[in-house]
């Protein structure tokens, strides 16, 4: 029976590259990358948001509550597309790093029920690691000090650990320390 899974995590855990090997992997995987179709979103109704890099630099500055729920009713319609159907990964990580501290834009335990993930993943990796991916590729993310880095998988975490307990789904934390393909091999396995 195919899957929902949300898979969150810090930015900088993993979570593009890894979701990009695991669909060569796994045939038919529908991705939801909740970042670019909230760029592609607030592309419509902000001038000078040409790409998830600036969104990522300018976060909560040009990103609304309405734009997150109308981006949020996209998905419960895209999932509900294709349940049963497909395997569906929702990339999204609600935890974003901002000039003050961090901002936390989660669903609602009412609207997260609809979106009914099996499963939920967290990717994370070691701050050290962190700060070490943000130096060789920002994407617009900041650079965070290993505090910040290790506070940012924390509350991604919380925030995935309250909607598992919700809902009575597992919560997966995979470290992306391990070697990518032996990691993405044991995400493709879930699926199986």
């Amino acid at each position: 029976m195919p899957k929902v899974i949300y898979l969150t995590g810090a930015p900088a855990s993993g979570k593009s590259s890894t979701t990009k090997m695991l669909s060569g992997q796994v045939s038919g995987l529908q991705v939801w990358e909740y970042g670019a179709r909230l760029t592609e979103h607030v592309r419509r109704r902000v001038d000078g948001v040409a790409s998830q890099d600036e969104l990522r630099t300018r976060s909560a500055g040009v990103v609304t509550p309405a734009d997150v729920d109308e981006v949020d009713d996209a998905l419960i319609a895209f999932v509900e597309g294709h349940r049963g159907r497909q395997h569906v990964l929702i990339d999204s990580h609600p935890v974003t790093k901002e000039e003050y501290g961090y901002r936390i834009t989660p669903f609602s335990l009412e609207r997260f029920a609809q979106l009914a993930p099996d499963e939920i993943w967290v990717l994370y990796a070691d701050p050290d690691e962190t700060r070490r991916r943000i130096a060789a590729d920002a994407g617009g993310r900041p650079m965070v000090t290993v505090e910040e880095a290790r506070t940012h998988t924390a509350l991604q975490s919380s925030v995935a650990a309250t909607y598992g307990m919700s809902l009575g789904r597992p919560v997966y934390l995979f470290d992306t320390a391990a070697p990518r393909d032996w990691l993405v091999a044991r995400l493709a396995a879930r699926l199986a």
